[in-house]
């Protein structure tokens, strides 16, 4: 991990390196999207075909920074958002949103036009559909309920941002007295897999999955790592 910050009176984390990370705020959706619209990994082919997939992407994480910002951190530079980590204390629940608010949202949207005509969702379905070629490793729900998602702008990324995200994530879950967190990481995301090992965290093991980009079909396998915070 990086050194830590100097704190500020108001929560801020100061690095030394340009940028602060503090809390999530109402003023940083705009920022936070931009960041999870940009689909520079998963299906880059498929944004430059059709850029309303990255408003649709946005939607998919809004179940964080809308219903649960006090789990969400942003990393500023210059007043705008260089980086972000979205979290949640209960992965489960998150996941139960997704069924819930996020389809509601994008059905609600799609109705208002808001992804013109949304051809992309072709691959998605096709990807959605497709049985996994693997199981993924038990995770003990208890020891690691937390969950993480994180964005660096391209500009900022090798320069701590990253790491910063994360210590300030561990803080408040340590803070709030939740034991533990996972993430995941797709192996389309080489340099996501190296940061996630490079924090120290422990892989539980991979499963194997396939993901159609829009163009052709791709094997993906995906790490899963977890971190225990009372250790």
């Amino acid at each position: 991990m990086q050194p830590r910050g100097r704190e500020t009176t108001s929560g801020d984390r100061r690095s030394g390196s340009g940028f602060c990370v503090r809390p999530y705020r109402g003023a940083d959706r705009d920022g936070v999207r931009r960041l999870a619209a940009d689909d520079e990994f998963e299906r880059p082919r498929l944004l430059a075909r059709y850029p309303k997939w990255g408003d649709y992407r946005a939607d998919g994480l809004s179940r964080f920074y809308d219903l649960e910002p006090e789990s969400c951190f942003v990393a500023e530079a210059g007043g705008d958002v260089v980086g972000n980590l979205l979290g949640t204390i209960d992965a489960r629940l998150a996941e139960e949103r997704e069924e819930t608010f996020t389809r509601a949202l994008r059905r609600r949207r799609m109705l208002r036009g808001a992804y013109g005509m949304p051809l992309f969702l072709t691959p998605v379905m096709r990807t959605n559909r497709a049985p996994r070629l693997s199981e993924p490793p038990p995770i003990d729900p208890a020891l690691y309920p937390a969950e993480l998602h994180i964005g660096v702008d391209r500009a900022w990324r090798g320069r701590g941002v990253g790491h910063a995200l994360v210590e300030a994530f561990e803080t408040c879950l340590q803070s709030r007295g939740v034991p533990g967190y996972r993430v995941f990481a797709s192996s389309y995301h080489a340099d996501g897999v190296r940061f996630f090992r490079s924090l120290g965290l422990e892989e539980l093991g991979t499963f194997e999955w396939r993901l159609h980009d829009g163009v052709e079909w791709k094997a993906v396998t995906e790490h899963v790592f977890v971190r225990n915070l009372r250790l």
